[in-house]
């Protein structure tokens, strides 16, 4: 398993899970029970599409449709399977997000030494010209030297075009 694929894996084999439990549930069901003092009635198949199951469920209101979808069983968070999936899913947000801000850190180093580099080479070539440059000046008093010439004792003159 990829590192970089586990957030992933983990997702598709919950899913497969999912579908499983899905495909064991009998399809033309109405579940109904007691939960917490209220009445809660689960269709599925033509009751569902028909409407419901009798009278309490069409005269059900918008209200008790609310405050069913806002019930949080904090039960199931507790439960050692899904706390270990949490765990799982945020420890490897939290590592993929380490990862993510190490790169970007790692590319703000990367480009700050490129410039040195270039400003070392930049820094480089002009020595490199000037001493070439020096070198071209000696090998011309040489030559001159050799050729009998001496320094003059005045000034050069500058000549502006």
């Amino acid at each position: 398993m990829n590192g970089n694929n586990a957030f992933f894996d983990a997702l598709s084999t919950l899913s497969e899970r999912l579908k499983g439990f899905r495909t064991k549930m009998p399809a033309e069901a109405a579940v109904a029970g007691r939960y917490g003092g209220v009445e809660e009635i689960a269709l599925t198949g033509d009751d569902f599409q028909a409407g419901g199951a009798g009278n309490g469920f069409k005269e059900s209101g918008f209200k008790e449709l609310v405050s069913n979808t806002l019930k949080f069983d904090i039960g199931v968070l507790l439960r050692l399977r899904t706390f270990v999936y949490l765990l799982a899913g945020t420890g490897i947000f939290l590592f993929q997000t380490y990862n993510t801000l190490a790169i970007k850190n790692l590319a703000l180093q990367n480009e700050k030494i490129r410039e040195q580099i270039q400003m070392s080479a930049s820094v480089i070539t002009s020595q490199d010209l000037k001493v070439h440059e020096l070198h071209s000046i000696h090998n011309i008093a040489q030559d001159a030297a050799s050729l009998g010439l001496t320094m003059s004792s005045a000034p050069p003159v500058e000549l502006e075009p």
